[in-house]
């Protein structure tokens, strides 16, 4: 698990505490730029908590800027670089709460964030809540709010405006959400456990947060966009900084070919997703686009071991849940 460094806070634990992880590999500019912001946040938010920051093997001087700028911050190190999901998977480990909120390096919460999310844990089926998302400039992320219909034998999510999700709001509903994103995500620590955290499918990054909520919702468990709860995503994280930006696209197209692989009904497959994967091959490949292709050829590599998860799953059984029905309920 690597060294662990403590810092323990003396204070009282009532369920509704927080337990805030932010994930790290050699962002120290980052983490001294937010992190006063995720301090003031939890300061100011009515219950008490932790920040526990989880440094995957920098190569940087983030752990001595935890230990000399923020002592009150717990810091867990990992010897080696172990990705995403393991670093986070240390963190949950870790975390005295039931109440996690996962925040990246790069993230810069509004001091009044986590009281709104936290509303939305009266409800026992509530797994998890997304923030309103934001560019630096304050524009709405469309990841905040992912509501999606089949297509092809894929997903497109639809376009929404803030406006419209204030407005539901306003009228007292809630808003349904397929996923949200695990660099901004409030969620409940036994489920998480529960479901088995993230999926190692996915390595080394993208649609671990997609797949976790929709394992959720199978079992029942809601994810909700909460609008009033506001966070700044500068988009300067680990990925695009370590990996080159064909790797990043492959990747992540080679692991949507997984999570629709993994939650797609036998007959969805065989009637719209098969055809959607030649209709975009032959068009993308005429652009002399490869991506598609390279990202293609990966996955069906792994397509034994995507059968042997789905099987444990136990996806596209009779009478079971699958995607296109859960696309259809989340609206």
């Amino acid at each position: 698990m690597g060294s662990l460094r403590w810092m323990v806070l003396e204070i009282n634990m009532p369920a509704s505490s927080v337990s805030i992880i932010v994930p790290n590999y050699n962002g120290e500019a980052l983490l001294e730029k937010n992190l006063p912001a995720v301090l003031k946040a939890l300061e100011k938010y009515t219950d008490t908590g932790e920040v526990i920051v989880v440094d995957d093997g920098s190569r940087d001087k983030s752990a001595d800027l935890i230990t000399t700028r923020f002592p009150l911050i717990r810091l867990l190190t990992n010897e080696m670089n172990k990705g995403f999901a393991e670093t986070i998977h240390t963190g949950v480990q870790h975390a005295v709460n039931e109440f996690l909120i996962l925040l990246n390096s790069d993230v810069h919460p509004d001091p009044d964030f986590i009281a709104p999310l936290m509303e939305h844990f009266n409800n026992p089926a509530t797994f998890s809540v997304s923030p309103l998302i934001c560019d630096p400039d304050g524009s709405p992320q469309t990841v905040s709010w992912n509501i999606g219909v089949m297509r092809r034998g894929s997903i497109k999510f639809r376009p929404w405006d803030l406006a419209e999700a204030e407005e539901r709001v306003s009228k007292g509903k809630t808003l349904k959400s397929l996923f949200a994103s695990g660099g901004s995500v409030a969620l409940r620590k036994s489920m998480f456990h529960s479901l088995g955290g993230f999926l190692s499918l996915y390595k080394p990054f993208y649609y671990e947060d997609v797949d976790l909520c929709t394992r959720a919702w199978l079992n029942g468990w809601q994810t909700l966009f909460e609008p009033r709860s506001r966070v700044i995503h500068d988009h300067v994280g680990v990925i695009r900084k370590h990996f080159h930006s064909r790797r990043i696209r492959v990747t992540r197209l080679r692991n949507r070919f997984f999570y629709l692989w993994l939650y797609l009904s036998g007959k969805s497959i065989l009637t719209s997703h098969i055809p959607g994967i030649l209709y975009r091959l032959l068009f993308r490949t005429l652009q002399l686009d490869m991506a598609y292709m390279t990202a293609l050829i990966q996955a069906c590599k792994q397509l034994k071991e995507v059968n042997a998860c789905r099987t444990r799953l136990k996806i596209g059984k009779e009478n079971t849940n699958s995607l296109e029905k859960l696309l259809m309920e989340i609206k």
